[in-house]
C-alpha cells in the first residue's frame, strides 16, 4: 500500500510539473514549433534552478513531506464523501494566501523566537505547502478510488480536476516567484 501511493504521487507530482509546461507554453503563445513542444528540459532546468536559488532544499523536501501526508492521511480517514473531495483542498488553497497577507504585516525579519521563524518559513514556502498538500489529496484520491472503489467514478473525476488545476496554479506561482 505505501510503495503504491508513493508511485501514484511521485507519477502525479512530475505529471503535474511536465503539463505546466504546457500550459505555460499555451498561456504565452499562439503558434508554437515542433522544437517547443519537445524540448522541456529548459524548462525543468529553469524551473529547478529557481528552487535552488530562491529556497532551501532541505526545508522545501520536509514541507512537501510534511504537507504530502497530511493530505493523503485526510483523505485516507474514511470513506466519506466530503474527505474524498476537494472541499479542503479548495479551503486551504483559498485560505493560505490570506494567511500569508497576515503575517507579512506582523512579521518580524530578525527576531528570535520560535513563532516569527515559524512566520517567516510560512510566508515564503507556503506554495510549497499547498503543492504538497494538493498533490497528496490527488494522491490518495485516486488511490480511494482506484483500490476501494470508496467514490463513484464521476465524484472522483471532478474533485481529481479541480485539485490538478489549483495544483497547476501553485506550481505556476512557484515558477513565477
Amino acid at each position: 500500500m505505501i510503495i503504491e501511493l508513493i508511485l501514484i504521487y511521485i507519477t502525479y507530482l512530475i505529471i503535474l510539473i511536465l503539463g505546466s509546461y504546457y500550459v505555460n507554453l499555451y498561456l504565452s503563445k499562439d503558434q508554437f514549433t515542433k522544437e517547443e513542444l519537445k524540448n522541456i528540459f529548459p524548462f525543468l532546468a529553469q524551473f529547478w534552478n529557481r528552487i535552488l536559488s530562491n529556497f532551501s532544499i532541505f526545508l522545501v523536501a520536509i514541507i512537501l513531506f510534511i504537507s504530502s501526508l497530511l493530505g493523503i492521511l485526510i483523505i485516507m480517514l474514511s470513506e466519506h464523501w466530503f474527505l474524498n473531495s476537494a472541499i479542503v483542498f479548495i479551503i486551504v488553497f483559498l485560505t493560505f494566501p490570506l494567511v500569508k497577507k497576515n503575517f507579512a504585516k506582523v512579521m518580524v525579519t530578525t527576531g528570535a523566537g520560535f513563532s516569527d521563524t515559524v512566520i517567516n518559513i510560512f510566508s515564503k514556502y507556503y506554495n510549497f505547502m499547498l503543492l504538497g498538500f494538493g498533490t497528496g489529496t490527488g494522491a490518495g484520491l485516486m488511490y480511494n478510488w482506484g483500490v476501494y472503489k470508496t467514490v463513484p467514478f464521476l465524484w472522483f473525476l471532478i474533485n481529481f480536476t479541480v485539485i490538478s488545476i489549483l495544483c497547476g496554479i501553485v506550481i505556476y506561482n512557484v515558477y513565477n516567484q
